[in-house]
């Protein structure tokens, strides 16, 4: 294995050469053997050793959205992963190995770290909703993989009844619950035997549908609501490892949070994160988990019965940083709601166009067991957007 100084010597030269015109094509970013997402030259990316060598700090700027967190065990590398992105404040991690060659800059490409990352492009948009765990991704044989019906239902992991098109989708009939099915009239297109892990929209029930209001009816973007002061959001979140059990919606219990430590063949963490326009949002705020959709949603979401856990915003950046444990034995299986109240800027800052989000949230499980057991195989629900107009998903139209 090459030493940090090896490492950093070459990432030194490659963040020097990717400031140059490339004759080629872009250059890309690739964490875990993932999908590649597009740098922005300029600025490129940059490089910086800490005292001695023995540490560092790689910045990627891209044209997308790159989430980024730390789970599980695994190989310790002292490199601080930095994606960054005009407007956004986004989730760093740490632990990476790095190579860059021909234009394409690879971490963790021969290691295995605690250090995993979700992506999505400038649009929102994902080439496969498959990861690379499996082999279910050569199911996905689509012609055009960017047209608005295939994006759509790259964000739901399931076989659509008769009927039902993506071209003019009727949301109340897609299911709430990513991780658990009936298996009668909703059947994955992935079922996820080992892991599943999700962030998905959903919205109050309008009428007319079927399912329950605690859980509301299924949305692409998330719910959200700007107020005199605040910028509100809330996900779905869904997680669970092992075999299904229990029908859809059963497994709003109680979130266990036993103290950190590393997984072990019977335990996983899933990792919460978000991430924001930061020139249209303040760090300070708070989150909390709900066993219930709100019937509103406003200043006041993380208080009340339903309220599972609550926090404030924290640390310079005040991104939500926060897991949800599971056990084969103990806890197989979690569904909740996160709700974020984040502070409007007051000032020094501008309002995103209509068509370009605000916020999202990305659930990110163990890179270990995600890649030991071909877990959360179906990543097109990993990552949720959210909109000042809610309903709004036309910036998968209004960008190529």
């Amino acid at each position: 294995m090459k030493s940090v100084n090896q490492i950093a010597a070459g990432l030194l030269a490659a963040s020097m050469a990717s400031f140059l015109p490339l004759a080629h094509a872009a250059p890309t970013l690739v964490v875990n053997g993932g999908s590649p997402i597009e740098i922005l030259t300029p600025p490129g990316f940059s490089y910086s050793a800490g005292a001695g060598g023995t540490t560092g700090d790689l910045a990627v700027t891209t044209t997308g959205f790159v989430f980024c967190a730390n789970i599980g065990a695994g190989e310790n590398m002292p490199v601080v992963l930095r994606p960054q992105r005009s407007r956004w404040t986004l989730p760093s991690g740490n632990d990476g190995l790095l190579a860059y060659s021909g234009g394409r800059l690879a971490i963790n490409e021969s290691a295995e770290t605690s250090l995993a990352c979700a992506v999505r492009d400038e649009a929102g948009k994902l080439r496969s909703p498959y990861s690379g765990h499996g082999d279910f991704l050569f199911t996905d044989s689509w012609e055009d993989a960017y047209s608005p019906a295939r994006q759509l239902a790259n964000l739901v992991n399931w076989i659509p009844v008769r009927d039902f098109s993506w071209l003019e989708p009727e949301w109340s009939m897609v299911p709430t619950d990513s991780c658990t099915w009936d298996n009668v009239e909703n059947v994955a297109r992935h079922g996820e035997d080992t892991l599943c892990a999700a962030a998905t929209g959903v919205r109050p029930i309008a009428g007319g549908s079927q399912n329950h209001p605690d859980y509301g009816d299924r949305a692409p973007t998330m719910w959200t609501k700007t107020t005199s002061n605040n910028f509100i959001y809330l996900a779905r979140i869904d997680t669970r490892f092992g075999q299904p059990s229990g029908t859809p919606n059963s497994h709003f219990q109680s979130v266990p949070r036993p103290a950190e430590g590393a997984d072990t063949p019977s335990s996983v963490d899933v990792a919460i994160r978000d991430a924001y326009d930061s020139d249209y949002l303040m760090a300070a705020g708070t989150y909390c988990f709900l066993r219930k959709l709100p019937t509103v949603l406003d200043d006041n979401v993380c208080t009340g019965p339903d309220v599972q856990y609550s926090a404030s915003l924290g640390g310079p950046s005040g991104l939500v940083n926060d897991r949800v444990p599971l056990s084969v034995s103990f806890n197989p299986a979690a569904s909740l709601f996160v709700a974020v109240v984040r502070q409007k800027r007051t000032s020094g800052g501008s309002s995103p166009s209509s068509c370009q989000p605000n916020a999202a949230i990305a659930v990110i499980p163990d890179p270990a067991v995600a890649r030991q057991f071909a877990g959360d195989e179906f990543i097109g629900d990993d990552v949720v957007f959210g909109f000042r107009n809610e309903d709004s998903f036309d910036w998968m139209g209004c960008i190529p």
